[in-house]
Formats: structure tokens, sequence, C-alpha cells
């Protein structure tokens, strides 16, 4: 019977009890982490504007790279698709009607020149390298057969009597 009775006056209790509410912190950091939960693209997209524009993280990269450069260049040079071959990562095919009438079928242009030098001319072979970019070489025969290639935007339709052959 006492049992009875207590478990009446407790639902009686519950009953007419206000709802329980939340006890929530008051914080700097509860609108941003409401805004996050509300916007997370939005919220991304500024994060990240704000590490782009930050002198800080600029510094640490910067720190990183110049720590990390050797290694990546040695990782680099025993990677095959980004060495001097066919296989090159950057290496198209190509086939060209050479002075002579010769099709010359290859798939790596800056190969096929310094293996061909004595199809050009002496001064259309001499290799340039821009300052602090050894890996950007160019010479003029390079640079104008490179123009022969029908996708460029810069299309030369004929250079020193190298054709773009048709297929």
């Amino acid at each position: 019977m006492i049992d009875i009775s207590l478990t009446a006056a407790a639902s009686l209790f519950l009953v007419n009890s206000p709802p329980a509410r939340t006890i929530v912190a008051k914080g700097r950091t509860n609108p941003l982490i409401r805004f996050r939960a509300e916007n997370p693209a939005l919220f991304e997209a500024r994060r990240i504007a704000g590490m782009k524009r930050s002198e800080l993280v600029r510094e640490n990269l910067m720190r990183i790279h110049r720590e990390c450069k050797e290694q990546w260049r040695q990782s680099a040079r025993k990677n095959p698709r980004l060495r001097a071959t066919d296989s090159h990562i950057a290496a198209k095919d190509w086939t060209l009607l050479g002075p002579n009438g010769q099709r010359y079928e290859f798939r790596n242009l800056k190969k096929f020149v310094r293996e061909h030098a004595d199809l050009f001319d002496a001064e259309d072979v001499i290799w340039k390298e821009p300052e602090g970019k050894p890996n950007q070489a160019w010479c003029r025969a390079f640079q104008a057969l490179s123009r022969l290639r029908p996708t460029c935007s810069k299309l030369l339709p004929e250079w020193n009597g190298w054709r773009w052959a048709e297929r």
C-alpha cells in the first residue's frame, strides 16, 4: 500500500513539473559550433580562405617545402613517369613529316628533338633553361614543333619544312 501511494505521488510530481531544460554553458565558441553545424560548406570555404590569407600558414608551408624539396626531387627521379622517356606523364603521340618527306612517329617531343638534333639547324637546338626551372628547358625546334600539333592554340601550319602528318 505504501508503494502504491509513493508511485502515485511521484507521477503527480512529474506530470505537474515544468519541462526539463538542457543547461548550455554560454561561451564564445557556442555560436561558432552552431554556425558550423548549420552551414558546413560555408564554414569550410571560409576556413580555407582564412588559411590562404594567413602569413603563419604560408611561413610553415615554405619551411616544409624547403626541408622536403630534396627528398621530393630524389623520389621524382625514381618515378618512370617523370623521366625523359616515352612513358612520361606529359608525353603525347606525335606524327610529323620532315623536310625530306620522311614520316616520324614518336611519343615524347622533347626526347625526339634531343635524340635527333642532327635533323635541325645547330642554332635551333640550343637548349635554354629558365632560371630556377631546369625541368622546363626548351629550344627553338622544340617550341616550333610543338606548335604544329592541331590542338595547339597558336597553330603553325609548317616550320622549316616540318608539318603535322595526317593519320
